[in-house]
């Protein structure tokens, strides 16, 4: 007759096995498994593989956990590991992913240097080499914690900087949030701090039904990872963020090289941009995109992002929707009765939500706020 304690054990050990079982298979796949579509340009498509079969290995230290399932040394070891590991590979790993950034083997070492020597401690209660005690536990906590806290703080950086750039990249082309591609970058750059948070919040519980819950999450996440390798209709998603940042040297008029419009030829161009903007009011389409406007003006992209950046405007996202608060203004005060939704739709802008927050960029105040300001004054005036 099986105990309630046998039942929870076979859970546990069920669950830690499918984990470690589906993360060597993810290793073995990763490892020598490549789509034939991208054979030849693997490194130039997913910069970040080779870490990703790294970290699928290093799931082997949880082999310790499944051999002493109810060992309280145990579970604090994987826990404790756990989050360390994630938190250092997932930092790796995002810098690799959208920034391609590489690390020589030496590089590597070093900046898990922190990780293996606070596992190597963590493993000596379980070699029987010194006792886990309370002043032990709450030592190695410390150290987990510091650990795995500068790698986080780490992936705050990252999440800034991606963040910044993802918004920069997109202003350069399109004219309303919602036609922006990177959803992918956009919808990930909080993932790898949740995850890492998760983790830590394991550790601090340090239960083996909480272990449990995250060998499970992490089983099923291997699962859809496989399946989504294998899916031989899979596409990229987004397109190469440090490709992309080299725009920022736009950004500086002081940049621009003898190649590009002479300060005449840029200045003759922002004119007809202008006015062709105020005349056709071509501001007014919903899902204008930088090469729409440069065909309207007979140009490449290139030296139309050139004029802007040296414009008043700097983007081509902000020169745009400029020009739509300024017209949603106008229809304001002709009518100010005019429902905001109907005055968001009628200059330009893809829906309410979208309209009030550009018009609080761009007039440091909510559209209402502006309707109420020209209430005011017209009593005033009367």
């Amino acid at each position: 007759m099986l105990t309630t304690n046998d039942i929870l054990y076979l859970l546990f050990f069920s669950a830690n096995l499918t984990f470690i079982v589906t993360s060597i298979y993810g290793w073995l796949l990763k490892r020598f498994y490549v789509p034939n579509a991208y054979k030849e340009h693997v490194e130039e498509l997913f910069p970040a593989q080779r870490i990703v079969v790294a970290l699928y290995l290093a799931q082997l230290f949880e082999i310790p956990y499944l051999l002493l399932i109810g060992h309280s040394d145990a579970l604090f070891y994987v826990n404790g590991v756990g989050v360390m590991v994630y938190c250092s590979f997932t930092l790796i790993i995002v810098w690799a992913y959208f920034f391609h950034r590489t690390y020589t083997k030496k590089q590597l070492i070093i900046f898990m240097l922190p990780v293996i020597i606070t596992g190597f401690i963590l493993t000596l209660p379980l070699l029987g080499l010194i006792p886990f005690s309370p002043i032990f536990r709450y030592i190695m906590f410390l150290a987990v914690t510091i650990v795995s806290g500068i790698y986080v703080f780490r992936l705050i950086q990252f999440r800034q900087l991606l963040h910044k750039q993802i918004f920069e990249i997109d202003e350069d082309e399109y004219s309303n949030k919602s036609d922006f591609p990177l959803h992918f970058a956009r919808n990930v750059e909080w993932l790898p701090l949740i995850v890492c948070l998760f983790l830590y919040a394991c550790f601090i519980i340090n239960h083996e039904i909480a272990k449990m819950i995250r060998d499970i999450f992490y089983s099923a996440a291997s699962v859809w990872f496989i399946f989504h390798t294998l899916n031989p209709h899979r596409t990229l998603s987004f397109p190469n963020v440090e490709e992309l940042r080299k725009r920022e040297i736009l950004k500086s008029p002081m940049s621009f090289s003898s190649n590009r419009l002479t300060e005449e030829q840029s200045k003759k161009m922002e004119n007809q941009l202008l006015n062709l903007l105020r005349e056709e009011k071509t501001f007014l389409e919903e899902h204008l995109t930088m090469a729409d406007l440069a065909d309207k003006l007979n140009t490449n992209k290139n030296y139309l992002s050139e004029i802007i950046a040296r414009s008043e405007y700097r983007t081509f996202y902000h020169l745009i929707n400029t020009f739509r608060i300024e017209h949603a203004c106008e229809i304001i005060t002709k009518n100010p009765k005019e429902k905001l939704e109907q005055v968001a739709i009628s200059s330009g802008f893809s829906s309410g939500s979208a309209f009030s927050q550009v018009f609080k960029r761009i007039k440091n105040m909510p559209p209402r706020e502006f309707v109420q300001l020209l209430k005011m004054n017209d009593i005033h005036e009367k």
